[in-house]
């Protein structure tokens, strides 16, 4: 999940502390400003640390909630389902315990992702072609998810959905075209409102999921035939016809499904249908 780059409506991004770029970030509640650590969002600065079981024998993608105290889940193995973890240590996949799970709408989701406050969840399904958005009366609290609308995806395989940091752009990427696209909204994290705006092709011949860093000049793309995760630097922040490849990496997992990075940029997570692992990498 991006975190907010506004205080009070104040604009800090680019902003700086003796010449390190800075975020906003929440710690117990509270807004702070944090120091981003040299490397962070760039894959090739990380290193494979350790990894867990899937609890789906079908894992597509993961997400986490704000703070990471919250890991998802999303699996087609058993009829579609999404499940969530709570974590004894923010973003450290090793104290993660498995609480409960939900059905989705439809039976093959292959990817998820949140809203910036956890009113609203998405996902990705395959059999359908669509993309489905939940409300949830709980911020982040999967059992209390339930469903709103949907809209038709771009192309026939559906398999990775990514939000800009303000919900005005939404991201599709397709494993059957191998192309992503850019979606512009009239209202904010409202899919009913998407019009399609820009497409590009992916760097992988099957692309599985798509992400983007906190500001948008970095776009990641995850290759299911090359098992490799690409990164691209974006002259435009979250304009994807700005986008130029820079470097990849050799992916845990031999089947590379989904991918996600904690609130700073500092922990890689990959997800991987061979194995029926989380794997978690570290700067």
């Amino acid at each position: 999940m991006i975190p907010p780059t506004s205080i009070d409506g104040t604009d800090i991004t680019g902003a700086t502390i003796d010449g390190t770029d800075v975020q906003e970030i929440t710690v117990d509640g509270d807004v702070v400003f944090s120091a981003v650590p040299a490397g962070a969002f760039d894959i090739t600065q990380f290193s494979f640390d350790t990894s867990i079981n899937t609890q789906d024998g079908t894992p597509e993608d993961l997400a986490w909630n704000n703070d990471g105290t919250k890991l998802y889940e999303v699996g087609r193995g058993s009829g579609g389902h999404i499940y969530e973890y709570t974590l004894t240590t923010p973003f450290e996949i090793t104290t993660a315990s498995f609480q409960v799970s939900f059905s989705t709408q439809n039976s093959s989701p292959v990817d998820i992702a949140w809203n910036n406050d956890g009113s609203k969840l998405y996902d990705h399904d395959r059999n359908v072609d669509r993309i489905n958005e939940y409300n949830l009366s709980t911020p982040f609290d999967i059992t209390t998810a339930s469903f709103n609308t949907f809209k038709n995806t771009q192309g026939p395989g559906p398999d990775g959905i990514a939000w800009n940091d303000d919900g005005s752009q939404f991201y599709e990427s397709d494993n059957s075209n191998n192309e992503i696209y850019q979606y512009s909204l009239t209202t904010n994290f409202d899919i009913t409102t998407a019009t399609l705006q820009n497409t590009i092709s992916a760097q992988d011949s099957v692309i599985t999921d798509i992400g983007w860093n906190n500001d948008g000049t970095r776009l990641y793309e995850v290759g299911f035939i090359s098992d490799l995760i690409y990164q691209n630097t974006v002259s435009t922040p979250y304009d994807i016809t700005t986008a130029t490849f820079q470097a990849s990496i050799n992916s845990q997992d031999s089947e590379p499904t989904g991918i996600e990075f904690n609130d700073i940029g500092t922990r890689l997570y990959e997800i991987g249908n061979n194995s029926d692992k989380i794997y978690q990498y570290t700067l």
